[in-house]
């Protein structure tokens, strides 16, 4: 095959001339009619024999998706003609190679396979077929990766609910070959918002933290305080230089825990969701100690998300980041209020879920659900009937709550069953209801809403996993006229005067605004500060675990040919 295409590595100028946009046309190499007809024949073969299952030794990731696009463009190969080879495929290689940017490892994609028949000798027509196929592969795969993410949603968990428009790689490579626009149209495919470009600007630069060497851990023991003198407090002091939460490492007595050295430490608890005390306990020891490599994957996981989420985001959403323990009202990617929320207990986890809120009940009944009765209530109630009367609970004959009312000293709890109770429990309202004074009503099927709460003292908490699965609102009041803006009737004062009337008070909102629960464990704010928190449902867990499962199952062989 040397006649057809020599056997000579192609020059590093070669490469650089497919990147420059002014170069339109391909290498000339002298392929011939009959080279890419033979070519062809080949695919043919390994397409419709082996389903495109493996092309020389190395498993492809999209199998099925190779087989159907050669099948509609008969088999004729997609990256050379008889002119030579294109320079998307160039173009292509470039690309993969920058995929770590977008948060995609470079072992995902056979980049030593494609790379060694660009660039070194191609002997026979075997080794040409090979390269369009890897070729094709690797486009499916990352255009699929960077647009809708490595996995599924659905299979990390089952706890992302959240619908996500697919895009079909094969029509979108037939478009960029058949446009010449390779480079360009894979720059439109990561999520195009400004979330995510942050975080992919803080994994550029924890990158090349990583690359100057890992964060050296600082030693346990007793709590540093400020004031404290030792050897420990110089580890503290390089590891927050490091991270950036302290300007300078240099001091002029590096074992002294000085005001410089505290605020510095406030900073990292802040950014980590801790208590801002100044303080090196053990959770911010913990958090200290996390591997620098591990943060990476944190903000890789994350970046993910995004890729989950819809291509655009209504211009005035609320946004709930249940890592984060905190709501949003967001008008044009800025916040223009912000509120600390709690969330679902680590047995009870709110899911992640999109619905539009359109109505909100002042001084709301709580309709006990059938978990928390059988769950919670009714073990109470075997040891205490009278509960209910205390905490204003009325048991009722429908399960709509509207039917008539039961004494609750007729019903023998102890032979109830919790699963088949044909009643219903609810809770009067008022201040000790535990909806609190409004109820932000946010149709969906998992039941989970927004709602006050009469106990305050749980958001002075770092961590607030305290719900059964419902988020309950830092100042409901304040979202509640904050939505309600456009009705000049509804003034927070005239909120607190309905309120405190003890009735309920439906209210339709203006229009529907779109809610979106999400869970992020890294985000930079507006400030451009990377946020980072624990990963409180243990979702990145799985979701790193998914990956190298994944990865297990699509490991690249090495070429068995030279």
């Amino acid at each position: 095959m040397s006649c057809i295409l020599p056997s000579r590595r192609l020059p590093a100028l070669a490469l650089l001339l497919w990147v420059v946009p002014l170069w339109a046309a391909p290498l000339h190499w002298p392929t011939t009619d009959a080279v890419v007809e033979q070519t062809a024949d080949l695919i043919r073969y390994v397409v419709a024999i082996n389903g495109a299952e493996r092309v020389d030794g190395a498993r492809l990731a999209l199998p099925e998706q190779v087989s159907r696009y050669y099948w509609q463009r008969d088999f004729r190969p997609a990256w050379f003609n008889r002119d030579g080879i294109l320079l998307e495929a160039g173009e292509l290689l470039q690309t993969l190679q920058q995929a770590e940017a977008e948060g995609l490892p470079l072992s995902d994609y056979p980049l030593a396979a494609i790379e060694q028949r660009l660039f070194g000798a191609i002997d026979d027509l075997q080794q040409l077929a090979q390269l369009d196929l890897l070729l094709t592969d690797a486009f499916l795969r990352y255009s699929l990766n960077v647009h809708s993410g490595r996995l599924d949603p659905q299979h990390a968990g089952g706890d992302w609910f959240i619908p996500h428009a697919p895009i079909d790689p094969t029509a979108l490579l037939a478009q960029a070959l058949a446009q010449q626009n390779l480079t360009a149209l894979l720059a439109t495919l990561p999520p195009p918002h400004e979330g995510y470009r942050r975080l992919r600007s803080a994994l550029y630069h924890y990158r090349a933290a990583a690359a100057r060497g890992t964060w050296p851990p600082v030693d346990g023991g007793d709590i540093l305080r400020p004031g404290a003198r030792e050897p420990r407090v110089a580890q503290l002091r390089r590891r927050l230089w490091l991270s950036g939460d302290l300007p300078e490492a240099a001091a002029a007595e590096p074992e002294l825990f000085d005001g410089v050295l505290r605020r510095a430490v406030r900073r990292f608890q802040q950014r980590h969701g801790l208590q801002a005390d100044g303080n090196v306990g053990a959770a911010t020891l913990a958090a200290l100690n996390v591997p620098l490599e591990a943060r990476i994957r944190q903000i890789e996981a994350n970046m993910e998300r995004w890729r989950w989420l819809p291509r655009q985001l209504e211009r005035r959403h609320i946004l709930v980041n249940m890592a984060g323990y905190e709501l949003q009202v967001v008008e044009a990617e800025r916040p223009v209020l912000a509120m600390r929320v709690i969330v679902g207990r680590d047995y009870r986890q709110t899911p992640v879920f999109t619905s539009a809120m359109t109505s909100l009940i002042l001084n709301p009944y709580w309709y006990v659900p059938r978990s928390i009765f059988r769950d919670d209530i009714l073990p109470r109630l075997r040891r205490d009937p009278g509960y209910l009367q205390r905490a204003g609970m009325r048991v009722f004959s429908n399960l709509n709550g509207n039917g008539s009312e039961v004494d609750p000293a007729q019903i023998d709890w102890a032979a109830v069953d919790g699963d088949n109770f044909p009643y219903t429990l609810r809770q009067n309202a008022g201040a000790h209801n535990a909806l609190g004074q409004i109820k932000f009503l946010l149709p969906n099927r998992y039941g989970i809403f927004l709602h006050d709460t009469p106990d305050r003292s749980l958001f002075n908490q770092p961590a607030r996993a305290f719900s059964s699965g419902c988020i309950r609102l830092e100042d409901p009041v304040e979202l509640a006229r904050h939505l309600l803006a456009d009705d000049e009737r509804w003034s927070r004062a005239r909120l607190e005067e309905a309120i405190g009337q003890g009735k309920p008070l439906g209210l339709t909102l203006p229009e529907p605004i779109p809610v979106y629960l999400v869970y992020w464990t890294a985000w930079v704010d507006e400030a451009g500060v990377l946020q980072l928190r624990d990963d409180i449902y243990d979702r990145d867990t799985r979701l790193l675990q998914l990956w190298q499962e994944n990865a297990t199952e699509i490991v690249a062989a090495e070429p068995t040919n030279p």
